[in-house]
């Protein structure tokens, strides 16, 4: 009988582990708080005692399971130097939720409650199915082309983690150039910093550089201090309404698209834990983050949580079980106490994003590196539609801007005109329509960005199949990608019945086509 060991609650590598995985995962509350009240013209009260508190929490409460989770498996394996996984706001779900829902519920409806309660409806929604397939995501994945739903994660960081916060950071372009590229220095020159760590001094330097060139002003820090406060989260039920849920439903083919390119992003973290010969029970794991998520909405929390890359790299540096315990206390320090406010009116979210970018590229690449030469005309496929949805939100948010100053403009747009670019669900849409394909904007762009993360998953896993011959599974998917157009999952901005009949007709005619092209080849096989 093995005697049980004890797990050291503290090791030396722990200190550096979670200074790092807290800027990676703090750094999305800097870059979100400036949005939700410069944008979105939420009151500073509320997200700090609403919002941010709640997202710290959640943070805390993902990092407290997963100590436990590793001090338990250690343990159990008699391993005593066991290395915690880790995890936090997700960069690519944070920028998606702000992007795609968020600020598009916002200039609609011009309520920044309703959005940031719409937001919270999705997320709940997407933490329940998560909740779900934590059971039986190795059957799911059994029937998706592992290249396909990594195409499609690519296409996410792409545009989410790459291109949405570049826009963003280059309003400061002298700050987030040079700290970009001395992050560059420092991660893919592969020069390991004698003191601090890459990200430390990268984005000390463009702090730096923000401060200097008066980017950053000292009133702003100053005022940052009202907000010092504690703030308790408490559950937001009453933002669940009927009316935000019905909204929320809109979001399905986004959240289960997203739900599963993320599911793909954690087995990946699994994985990498595994090359250390630690093996972590996905399924725990992710009932473990479905939770924490789940119970961070209830509390007001919109960004969810996944698990990081990188375990490998913390166990060279020798953390143990406690780091992702640490990086959380900071966080709920930091949120519970205002603290955020002064630390985001002293750090530019130029600076901030520059992180985000690094590990979308670092995901685009090794999806790439880990992917199969022959699929890669499938992966780019998956790539490349998933762009479409920031192209056309960042077009319709401009439409819907311009539709509301026009309602209090008579004499730039006709009333006709106006009604329909302040409310794209209106029936009249088809005047929206002509107004951007006069502009050169093809309605194309706007079929293909609704529920784009399903359809690159889609066509990415169709293309795979034809790739290797597989026409029975091409006609299969061929037949759910008609349900799905049917039912408005892609290709409409709304659920709906015969969403879209001519592009269920034309995905029913390739599905029974190859359902022919199978029969055909079988019969061929006999002779």
């Amino acid at each position: 009988m093995n005697k049980e060991i004890k797990i050291p609650w503290f090791k030396k590598g722990d200190i550096d582990a979670a200074l790092g995985t807290f800027f990676d995962s703090f750094g999305k509350i800097i870059i979100a708080v400036p949005i939700m009240i410069g944008i979105l013209n939420m009151p500073e009260q509320l997200v700090f005692e609403k919002v941010v508190a709640a997202t710290g929490l959640t943070v805390f409460i993902f990092s407290l399971f997963n100590t436990l989770f590793a001090r338990s498996l250690g343990k159990k394996n008699q391993n005593k130097d066991i290395t915690a996984l880790f995890g936090g706001i997700s960069g690519t779900l944070l920028f998606v939720w702000l992007n795609a829902i968020m600020l598009p519920t916002y200039f609609v409806s011009q309520d920044p409650i309703f959005a940031w309660s719409v937001t919270l409806g999705v997320s709940l929604i997407y933490s329940i199915l998560q909740l779900v397939l934590s059971f039986i995501f190795s059957f799911v994945f059994k029937f998706i082309p592992r290249e396909a739903l990594m195409g499609a994660t690519v296409g996410g960081a792409l545009t989410w983690m790459i291109l949405s916060p570049m826009g963003e950071a280059f309003t400061t372009p002298w700050v987030v150039i040079p700290t970009l590229f001395i992050l560059f220095t420092f991660y893919f020159g592969e020069i390991k910093p004698k003191i601090g760590t890459p990200a430390l001094i990268a984005i000390g330097i463009g702090t730096i550089i923000a401060w200097i060139s008066g980017v950053m002003q000292i009133d702003d820090l100053r005022e940052s201090f009202t907000n010092l406060n504690l703030y308790l989260p408490s559950f937001q039920f009453g933002l669940f309404t009927s009316e935000s849920l019905q909204f929320s439903l809109n979001y399905l083919p986004l959240i289960l698209a997203y739900l599963l390119a993320e599911l793909t992003a954690d087995m990946q973290a699994f994985s990498q834990a595994e090359e250390s010969k630690e093996i972590y029970p996905a399924r725990t794991a992710l009932v473990g983050l479905s939770l924490s998520n789940l119970i961070g909405t209830l509390l007001g929390n919109p960004f969810l949580l996944n698990y990081y890359w990188g375990h490998p790299a913390w166990k060279k540096a020798e953390a143990g079980a406690s780091y992702s315990l640490f990086s959380g206390i900071i966080h709920l320090i930091l949120s519970l106490t205002g603290l955020v406010a002064v630390v985001a009116s002293i750090i530019p979210v130029s600076a901030s994003l520059v992180m985000l970018i690094y590990i979308g590229i670092v995901s685009g690449a090794g999806a790439f590196a880990s992917g199969r030469k022959r699929y890669y005309g499938a992966m780019m496929l998956g790539v490349a539609i998933p762009l479409f949805e920031l192209v056309n939100n960042k077009v319709l948010s401009i439409v819907d801007v311009l539709g509301n100053f026009a309602e209090n403009s008579s004499n730039l747009l006709n009333e006709q005109t106006s009604d329909s670019l302040t409310n794209i669900n209106d029936s009249s849409t088809s005047i929206l329509m002509t107004k951007l394909a006069e502009a050169g904007y093809a309605e194309g762009f706007i079929t293909l960005a609704q529920g784009a993360m399903t359809t690159a998953i889609l066509y990415a896993s169709i293309l795979c199949l034809i790739i290797d011959h597989k026409w029975l599974k091409t006609s299969a998917f061929f037949f759910v990608t008609t349900v799905f157009s049917f039912f408005g999952l892609i290709h409409a901005n709304k659920l709906a019945i015969n969403a879209n009949p001519i592009l269920s007709i034309t995905y029913l005619g390739l599905a029974i086509t190859f359902l022919i092209i199978w029969l055909i080849s079988k019969q061929e096989r006999r002779q």
